[in-house]
């Protein structure tokens, strides 16, 4: 397309006449801030770490199966257990 500016050459335009000294110091800064945001994406979380309380805890799959079978008293059927 014709007109089209890109961001990276705008600031160029503006950022091209400072002394070579400020020019050097607007590329560390920019290292450090691109390095910030590495560091913070490359945390990785227990995205189910939440939920442990939410289905029995610590238990095991059988114990939560157990105490499952336990609570539901209406339920005549009777279930095998492991």
């Amino acid at each position: 397309m014709i007109g089209t500016l890109r961001t990276s050459d705008v600031y160029m335009d503006i950022l091209g006449t400072l002394p070579n000294e400020d020019k050097l110091d607007l590329i560390s800064k920019l290292l450090k801030s691109m390095k910030k945001a590495v560091t913070t994406k490359r945390e990785t979380k227990d995205i189910f770490a939440r939920f442990s309380s939410d289905w029995g805890g610590d238990m095991t799959t059988e114990e939560y199966a157990d105490m499952l079978r336990n609570e539901n008293v209406e339920n005549t059927r009777t279930v095998e257990t492991w």
